[in-house]
């Protein structure tokens, strides 16, 4: 089954629950409107008798606040099969089209770096977003750093992972379903680090009013049920009970509302740690994962208990006889201290997961056109077979294949315009990115040596340091030089360098340029249209030629877009030229 008809089937019966979620949402909503009405009515019905007062409140505030719970809980769960849907069909487009459909981390653009820029990494609908399926900023951040950071050292356990996890496909649908719905988009931009950053101390006597105030009011209660005291007695006692709780009012409130701005993330993670548990893939042990859903479900009960004093109706009854401020002031309090040293790194586990799912679904929706990358760990060679740009629909891919063998250092490319050099590094140098990040390669086979990318294929001049073109193109072949490392092999793609000079100085400085980088110990691919460069390959068998070739028939112009060995002998800039009718 292909990955495009797996999401498919799975569409129909996601609908058939949305439709029985919407139901159960609409039933337990009005349930709990009309438990709140009943707990209201009651209050003002038994105005003046203490006992049914008290034995209302004991059994109505319960069953609201377990009504709000279902309530809540029902919502969510509607909401996650919405947001499934919603990535199914992100899935299905950037299967149909080939273009990334999800967020393109444009953030992350650098036209210094050492390869990003020229391989359109973070455009929009561009490599970045064809890959990401990460759920939080934490772990966009991680993921690009995955890519644009390679180590140098094979994870083989990363792949393992990935190839182990694709499998899981719905499970990862569902992973990513519980970052996606509608009430926790503030979640993607939270971390928990800032959290923990944050400070919850409580006066000393805040421990002591927490037992105080609930014994007092009872017994007031008791008291006035027995005659003991009367109604106004009773009254100014309750009164009395929500002065040290009034007094902390204006904390409490920013407390709650700091609280409320990291909910959704919480919640995101609780329920990320609950699917953790049911995978049986062990990404991270069991035994901490029990440990943090306990100590989550304890954080996200806090903050429900918070939530609920936002109800003045039952807010002022469960002060009154359960202190109910100050105990959610205790537990956040003891909450914060016990856990927040260990916040930052749960966020950055589950980080490394998104980053791995990202890659699992890469390999899931390819699988018939993907492999992972075998590394020469004693060799220098590249022999990649197949090789095609990821971002190509399927139907229109043509196949290439790279090679340099231990000896050998450049591929000079030739080629007349539009014929597919650029294409070709490109489809290079992203399966090379995807490689050094673990990830699967568009390829039939790719075995390389560990490998630092850089390129130059897109420079431009830059009017605010007044460097002109030429410059800024010198600039970064020198920054490509200066990263030369011998402890690496160093592979590099270059695009018609040196563009900026007259045709001279172009062929002898990009000749001497090419012998300095092959003495460096440097490999890679130049494409050009000075053909001259070509005489390379007769003065030092270190240097390759192999060409793209356009096809004249009629006043058409046709090309195969495969990979020959040799220079090009056909060039079309003049035919071109005559048949857009820029020249007799």
């Amino acid at each position: 089954m292909t990955a495009l008809t797996f999401y498919e089937k799975q569409l129909p019966e996601l609908e058939i629950l949305v439709k029985q979620a919407r139901k159960k949402v609409q039933s337990l909503s009005l349930l709990r409107l009309l438990v709140f009405l009943l707990l209201a009515s009651s209050l003002v019905f038994f105005w003046g008798n203490s006992l049914l007062i008290g034995v209302s409140m004991l059994l109505g505030i319960p069953a609201f606040l377990a009504a709000v719970a279902f309530s809540v809980d029902a919502k969510t769960d509607l909401e996650k099969k919405e947001s499934k849907i919603r990535l199914i069909l992100a899935e299905i487009r950037q299967i149909s089209t080939n273009k990334g459909q999800f967020d393109p981390g444009s953030d992350f653009t650098d036209s210094k770096h050492a390869f990003a820029y020229d391989l359109d990494l973070f455009t929009p609908n561009g490599f970045f977003a064809f890959v990401n399926r990460t759920t939080s900023s934490l772990g966009k951040k991680r993921l690009a750093e995955h890519i644009l950071f390679p180590q140098k050292a094979p994870d083989l356990d990363f792949e393992q992972k990935v190839e182990t996890l694709s499998a899981q496909v719905n499970w990862m649908l569902e992973f990513r379903a519980a970052a996606d719905i509608t009430s926790r988009e503030s979640a993607y931009h939270k971390s928990l680090s800032d959290f923990a950053r944050l400070e919850f101390k409580n006066p000393s006597w805040v421990k002591f009013a927490a037992w105080l105030i609930p014994a007092a009011s009872i017994a007031a209660l008791a008291l006035n049920y027995t005659g003991y005291i009367s109604n106004s007695i009773f009254g100014l006692v309750l009164v009395f009970t929500l002065l040290p709780i009034s007094a902390l009012l204006k904390e409490t409130n920013r407390w709650a509302s700091q609280v409320g701005q990291y909910e959704a993330r919480i919640r995101v993670l609780l329920d990320q740690l609950i699917l953790l548990r049911q995978l049986p893939l062990d990404l991270v042990p069991k035994t901490e994962l029990e440990q943090l859903e306990k100590e989550l479900k304890s954080w996200v009960g806090i903050s429900r208990r918070f939530d609920i004093r936002l109800n003045i109706v039952v807010s002022i009854p469960l002060n009154m006889f359960a202190a109910w401020d100050l105990r959610q002031r205790l537990a956040l309090s003891a909450w914060s201290e016990k856990n927040k040293r260990q916040l930052e790194n749960w966020e950055n586990e589950l980080a490394d997961i998104e980053v791995l799912i990202s890659a699992a679904v890469l390999r899931f929706n390819n699988r018939e056109h993907t492999i992972f990358a075998a590394r020469q760990q004693h060799s220098a060679a590249y022999s990649c077979k197949g090789i095609v740009h990821p971002m190509i629909s399927p139907e229109k891919r043509v196949k290439n294949d790279f090679e340099l063998r231990e000896t050998e250092s450049f591929v000079i490319l030739t080629g007349p315009n539009m014929a597919g050099k650029s294409t070709y590094l490109r489809a290079v140098g992203i399966n090379l990115v995807l490689a050094g990040a673990g990830f699967p390669v568009f390829a039939a086979t790719f075995e390389i040596p560990e490998t630092r990318l850089f390129s130059s294929m897109r420079t431009s001049d830059d009017l605010a340091q007044e460097s002109s073109y030429f410059h800024a193109e010198l600039t970064r072949l020198k920054y490509i030089q200066q990263q030369l490392d011998p402890g690496y092999q160093t592979f590099v793609l270059l695009d018609e360098i040196l563009k900026g000079t007259n045709s001279k100085d172009k062929e002898e400085g990009s000749k001497k340029f090419l012998r300095k980088m092959k003495l460096q110990g440097a490999k890679g691919i130049i494409a050009t249209h000075d053909l001259s460069l070509c005489d390379l390959e007769k003065e030092d068998p270190a240097f390759v030629t192999n060409y793209f070739d356009s096809t004249i028939q009629g006043n058409e112009l046709y090309f195969d877009y495969s990979l020959k060995k040799g220079v090009c002998q056909n060039m079309n800039a003049s035919f071109l030229l005559k048949k857009m009718d820029l020249i007799d």
